[in-house]
């Protein structure tokens, strides 16, 4: 039985204002319909489903490349022009542009791909005229958050999400204030 009420504890990690985005130097190859498949490498078959259906409407998904099979992907939505809410849960203002579904896989792990898969993404996202690039985690995940902070994201805020049947129905954001 599906779970109807699900509750997300995350972190959010916002790209600073003054800083350029590093130029990423590991191979980066746009999913599309057509190459949704290649997850298979890395991840369960019913991922390339996700893929081609996150693909289909708009979101901007890359594989990094290490001797031509995906050792990660990372997903980043479009920017819009009215605030929306993504994933069920994450409620963006207009120009935001949420990083997500990330995974790099664990023979791969230690290599800077994380991070490479965040920068190109981000450049990507300005690019494509975004105000603010946002990434969060898991509060739990303490992994994800020291590779955020590694890549050059500074903490921006807490959250709390109850979704229901699919639907955001509470949250909760408390900023980071700085000590």
């Amino acid at each position: 039985m599906r779970r109807v009420i699900k509750i997300y504890r995350n972190k959010s990690y916002r790209w600073p204002d003054d800083v350029p985005v590093p130029t990423a130097t590991i191979a980066m190859q746009a999913i599309s319909q057509d190459n949704a498949d290649l997850v298979t490498a890395i991840r369960e078959e019913s991922l390339a489903t996700v893929f081609r259906k996150f693909a289909a409407e708009g979101r901007h998904g890359i594989f990094a490349m290490l001797d031509g099979v995906p050792a990660g992907h990372a997903w980043i939505t479009t920017p819009a022009d009215t605030s929306q809410v993504v994933n069920s849960y994450a409620r963006l203002a207009a120009g935001d542009c949420l990083i997500h579904y990330c995974f790099v896989d664990p023979t791969h792990r230690g290599k800077g791909v994380y991070a490479q898969m965040l920068h190109a993404l981000t450049a990507w996202a300005f690019a494509a005229g975004a105000h603010r690039v946002l990434v969060d985690t898991g509060d739990d995940n303490i992994a994800s958050q020291r590779g955020i902070l590694r890549a050059g994201f500074a903490e921006d805020q807490t959250t709390v999400d109850v979704v229901v049947a699919r639907r955001l129905v509470w949250s909760r954001h408390r900023p980071v204030t700085a000590t």
